[in-house]
């Protein structure tokens, strides 16, 4: 074989080869693959009475919000000199479905994949672009930037109802199915499904006892430290122990149904706390879950309802298959490092790949003996 067709037959070869290599560091990342601006990811509905989200939200299915603000940060005490501003510009809600909003503020743009309903209380501090049919209910319709001072555009792909005259910002009507969402969520809830899964089939490298009423989590100053529990250990208080400055928390909790009832979190329930952006709860199997506390820590349920009906503080990123409740969610995106286990068709990649160069360099080897 001459030596044009060598290279002619190594190029793919070497391509599939670092294609598998590329697929395998990017298995490898240190996140959950999200940006960091997205606090709650729901891929299915979102129903919440009340509360607030400090970032970024995108709901796979319908949504129903109430009372509640999103991709802003409220403070504490209000003065007349009070400006709420985006925390992160573009979106600060994508829906995949309908939006049902009767009373809050949006800040950012909104994007609603289905019909948007809206009430009279019901504020947008950015862009409204609507796929479906546009409702009012006779309300004003009030979407500005600026804290409220520069109106914005809102479109709509189907009819308009309930308008009032004379508004700031007029909507208008744009072409169906003009409205880019910017997510695939079937995809992405299959993609930190599988996260979510190699996870849990890293080793159990921390140690946990119980101390009277409460689980003691030692990370050993472990770089990883990876706990194996259940939904009859996250009902007692917890305390994370030997924290080191660079350690991630991986905590498997194993169940369909799981309830952190209201315990304490020692060491990962203050902001100032070293842990804060570095602890996972991952829960691989629920389909359940319940959650009244308080943490500063990150969740991974992809399959399960998060249920907050009873309120509850939540400083992380929150991905699950549904959210119900007026649980609190604010940013601390998770930064933590961890390694998880490649797929299947990674290694197969791979292994085909190194096959393939080992069989071009036996039949080089055998052509120059041949010429020889």
């Amino acid at each position: 074989m001459s030596s044009k067709y060598h290279h002619f037959f190594r190029l793919p070869v070497l391509a599939a080869l670092m294609f598998g290599l590329a697929q395998l560091a990017q298995a490898q990342t240190n996140s959950l693959g999200l940006e960091s601006s997205l606090n709650l990811l729901s891929f299915g509905n979102f129903f919440v009475p009340s509360a607030d989200v400090q970032g970024r939200v995108a709901v796979g299915g319908n949504a129903n919000i109430n009372a509640y603000s999103i991709n802003t940060t409220v403070p504490s005490v209000w003065t007349s000199t009070t400006q709420l501003v985006p925390t992160y510009a573009g979106p600060g809600l994508t829906v995949g479905g309908n939006l049902d909003f009767a009373n809050g503020g949006i800040w950012g743009n909104t994007l609603v994949g289905g019909n948007l309903t809206t009430g009279a209380g019901a504020s947008f501090g950015g862009n409204v672009q609507v796929a479906g049919n546009l409702n009012a209910n006779g309300n004003w319709l009030t979407a500005a930037s600026n804290n409220w001072t520069t109106p914005t555009s809102i479109t709509y792909g189907g009819t308009a109802t309930g308008l009032q005259g004379g508004q700031s910002s007029t909507p208008v009507h744009s072409s169906a199915g003009s409205v880019q969402l910017g997510i695939n969520f079937a995809a992405e809830q299959q993609r930190l499904t599988n996260l979510s899964q190699s996870f849990d089939t890293l080793s159990n490298s921390g140690n946990s006892y119980m101390e009277w009423s409460t689980l003691v989590l030692n990370a050993n100053h472990a770089d990883v430290a990876v706990f194996d529990l259940n939904g009859a250990d996250v009902v007692n208080n917890m305390r994370l122990d030997n924290f080191g400055p660079n350690t991630t928390v991986i905590l498997n909790v194993h169940g369909q149904s799981v309830d952190f009832k209201a315990g304490g979190y020692t060491n990962f329930n203050l902001a100032t706390d070293l842990a804060v952006g570095h602890v996972l709860f991952n829960l691989p199997e629920a389909t359940q879950v319940s959650f009244v506390s308080g943490v500063y820590a990150s969740f991974l349920a992809p399959l399960a309802q998060f249920n907050t009906l009873g309120g509850g503080f939540i400083g992380g990123q929150v991905v699950v298959g549904s959210w119900n409740g007026s649980g609190q969610v604010n940013d601390n995106p998770f930064s933590g490092s961890v390694t998880p286990v490649p797929e299947p068709q990674t290694y197969a990649l791979m292994l085909a790949g190194l096959i393939m160069v080992a069989g071009a360099t036996r039949r080089r080897r055998a052509a120059a003996a041949a010429a020889a």
